[in-house]
């Protein structure tokens, strides 16, 4: 089974029109989501301050962390080693990614498809751009377009992403199209920003300056240390004394009573310092993760339009879209990608992290094993199943009685090996459960490319150079 994922993949990857669809799979775990944030913000028991509170929990998951990334494009020294460390691993893969794109794109005729790729995404963070920057710094003959229009004033408009760039000689005798990149962030970005022009309209441009990160980081942390010693005196909270980290678990109990008595106790209490914290978090652009985030998208003209692109995409004919690291818990995209698969001529594949989100997946799309369409493709880690055999054949072919294989499962009384694409990782102690990560992406696209990414190659991310990679 895996041969044929692996000559499907290589074939839509030479010939057809390509999308992928990134999700909060691929930068996890440099940064997390609070899972049960659609309902809290929603939560009647929830008063204003408290969900003040919660959306300050929200940035400190999933947009702190930029600040490193920022502290990497801006050539900065990195601050914090362990996070230092978790960023460059998972950097490593993006720009691995997008090295893979551009091989195949090489070897693309232009005149059957444009060598284009279309990489959407709903993650906020920069991981792609500080990808992309790195990549540029070796390979100018590539076309970046991230929707902008400007030099010092970078203006987002979705027309820009129609653009084909061509490479000439130096006597004009010849010119042959670069590849493109375009990067479609259709739940926003943390550097962007919007401003009014001079005409009075709304408008979103994309901006270089980390200021809002760095007061909200210094706020968010000057605010966490009077949380903590606000519930270790506070005789308020009878239950409990919560820590900064027990609030974020609390936010995943959907039907705790803490969430009603605590949250909004301590929302009370730092009223003022979390207005001040979201008034600046709102200059941000982004949707927030919930319920009524369709709507929210719906109202920001540039938003819908971010939609509607990814829609003509997706009904354009021979495209194929690539989905990692989403779950479809999205609905707004999830009816996009639902209705497009009417489109005969679209191939969806979806990458499962493991065997039983296969099924979260199809549920989210309401299908039953009765009307999965035929154009859409699920991957899970069971497609990469070399064999299972009983423990003691294991052994006899194997010679291997301690049985630590990295490629391998085993219970009791079976052996199942798997092949190389497949990730590992640790249910407990003991056991393990077979993933499909980025680095499986990543193995799977490199499938027939010849000039592999190298690591050492790209390694000018520190001031250590190749001792980050030994």
């Amino acid at each position: 089974m895996n041969q044929k994922i692996n000559e499907l993949l290589s074939t839509v990857l030479m010939e057809k029109n390509i999308s992928f669809l990134i999700g909060a799979g691929a930068s996890s775990p440099f940064f997390s989501s609070l899972g049960n944030l659609e309902n809290v913000l929603t939560n009647e028991n929830i008063n204003e301050d408290g969900k003040r509170l919660i959306k300050a929990l929200f940035y400190d998951a999933s947009i702190a962390n930029n600040i490193y990334l920022v502290e990497h494009l801006q050539d900065q020294v990195i601050s914090n080693d362990e996070n230092k460390e978790m960023m460059f691993s998972i950097l490593i893969e993006y720009k691995r990614f997008i090295h893979n794109i551009l091989e195949y794109m090489k070897v693309r005729n232009s005149r059957v498809s444009p060598k284009r790729t279309n990489i959407i995404t709903t993650n906020y963070d920069l991981f792609i751009e500080a990808a992309i920057d790195d990549i540029l710094e070796d390979n100018p003959r590539v076309h970046f377009n991230d929707g902008t229009n400007g030099y010092t004033k970078k203006i987002l408009q979705t027309d820009n992403f129609n653009k084909t760039l061509l490479y000439s000689g130096v006597f004009d005798n010849y010119s042959n199209e670069m590849p493109t990149i375009n990067l479609i962030k259709c739940h926003g970005s943390v550097n962007w920003q919007t401003y009014y022009s001079n005409d009075n309209k709304k408008r979103i441009q994309v901006s270089s300056s980390i200021s809002i990160i760095q007061e909200l980081n210094s706020l968010i942390d000057s605010l966490f240390d009077d949380i903590e010693a606000f519930t270790s005196d506070s005789e308020d909270l009878k239950n409990w004394l919560p820590t900064i980290d027990d609030l974020f678990e609390l936010i995943n109990e959907e039907n705790s009573e803490n969430i009603k008595e605590d949250i909004n106790l301590i929302g009370n209490h730092f009223s003022e310092e979390l207005s001040e914290i979201v008034n600046k978090l709102e200059k941000i652009q982004i949707v927030y993760p919930t319920k009524k985030k369709f709507e929210s998208t719906l109202v920001n003209e540039y938003y819908f339009n971010l939609l509607r692109l990814l829609s003509y995409e997706l009904e354009k004919e021979q495209s194929t879209l690539i989905v990692f690291g989403f779950s479809f818990y999205d609905e707004h995209i999830t009816e996009i990608v639902q209705r497009s698969l009417n489109n005969p001529n679209l191939l969806v594949i979806i990458l499962c992290f493991s065997d039983k989100s296969k099924n979260e997946i199809i549920s989210n799309f309401n299908f039953t094993s009765n009307t999965i369409p035929n154009n859409i493709k699920f991957v899970t880690p069971s497609d990469f199943i070399i064999k299972t055999v009983d423990i003691e054949t294991y052994k006899e072919e194997t010679e291997d009685e301690d049985l630590l294989a990295s490629n391998i499962i085993y219970d009791k009384e079976e052996v199942t090996i798997y092949s190389k694409e497949v990730s590992f990782i640790k249910n407990n102690s003991i056991n393990k459960i077979a993933t499909l990560d980025f680095n499986s992406l990543n193995r799977l696209l490199e499938t027939d490319i010849t000039n592999t990414f190298n690591e050492k190659h790209f390694s000018n991310l520190t001031d250590e150079g190749d001792d980050l990679f030994e």
